[in-house]
């Protein structure tokens, strides 16, 4: 029987499972199933096999996307302050989205353009969703959020009301903030070892959505394909990524399986790999990565060091 792995495996693997699924993803993104496939006719497993669309090239292979590039605005900050600072947070996106930005979704962009953004963020936040008839629920939030399933971890409330502090710095929809809740939660009861306690999404948060509990429990004992990731009106949908993270904690047998499946069913697939993979890095730890995807990755050193300070600082 393979041990579980240590806090600290698990800790380096959510940064890098979050990493390595958005890296990866990036080469699915935006398809169809059957586009992936004939794009892939053997599958994706490598980052040199990317395709250099107009759309992919932006970006070398083995880098990763906006969705990465947020969740260490999140990282960074923890490191620089030692707790969840939102103004600062929400000055790093801004500051992110200024200098490239690359991938930046469009209604997270519509926040950050507001005047003030910087001084009252969920307010912007809450204009451009009260703009869109309060029907807004994109997974830019939730791609991001993984990271606050570590800080904190030993306290549930207190990850629960930093996703929720975090997720609303720029999306205010309650679908969005809830996948935010459920993820961070997933991963915190991971990371304290109480996995087999989780069945269904209200014992991770006791008072969710009922649009994001029926999506979940839709899932139970389906296989991926069910969750039609590659919908085309519905692909950048908040739920859709929560339930990919949901899907892989229960159903994958090994990160890399679990990572693939996700990958392949195209759809927004930075972003569901993004999610996908910070939960399988929790659930099975950083030395279940196939190291080829973490040394293949663009700035692997950079990330390691982030994740060394990270881990000293959560297991001091």
């Amino acid at each position: 029987m393979t041990p579980l792995p240590q806090l600290p495996d698990r800790i380096r693997g959510v940064i890098f499972g979050q990493a390595v699924g958005d890296a990866l993803g990036l080469g699915t993104e935006f398809m169809s199933v059957d586009e992936v496939w004939e794009h892939y006719p053997e599958g994706l497993s490598t980052y040199h096999q990317i395709i250099q669309d107009a759309h992919r090239s932006r970006w070398r292979q083995g880098d990763w996307t906006d969705d990465t590039d947020q969740f260490l605005c999140i990282l960074d900050s923890l490191l620089e302050h030692g707790d969840v600072r939102r103004l600062d947070i929400a000055s790093r996106f801004l500051d992110w989205s200024r200098t490239g930005g690359m991938g930046i979704g469009r209604s997270t962009l519509k926040v950050l353009s507001l005047p003030g953004y910087t001084t009252e963020p969920e307010k912007a936040a809450r204009y451009v969703w009260e703009r869109g008839r309060r029907d807004l629920a994109p997974n830019g939030a939730v791609m991001r959020t993984s990271i606050l399933g570590v800080w904190d971890y030993k306290d549930h409330q207190r990850v629960l009301e930093n996703a929720t502090t975090v997720c609303q710095l720029t999306h205010s929809d309650p679908r969005c903030i809830d996948s935010c809740r459920l993820i961070s939660g997933l991963i915190a009861c991971v990371l304290r070892g109480e996995q087999a306690k989780v069945h269904v999404p209200t014992d991770i948060v006791a008072e969710l959505d009922p649009r994001l509990i029926e999506h979940i429990m839709a899932l139970q004992g389906k296989k991926l394909e069910h969750h039609q990731l590659d919908e085309p009106d519905r692909i950048g949908y908040t739920l859709k990524a929560a339930g990919a993270g949901w899907w892989a904690h229960h159903h994958a047998p090994s990160f890399e399986v679990g990572l693939l499946s996700v990958v392949h069913a195209g759809g927004d697939a930075d972003t569901n790999g993004a999610v996908a993979g910070s939960v399988l890095g929790a659930r099975f730890g950083f030395s279940a990565i196939p190291t080829t995807w973490v040394d293949g990755l663009n700035r692997r050193d950079e990330l390691l060091e982030r994740a060394d300070r990270l881990v000293a600082l959560v297991t001091a």
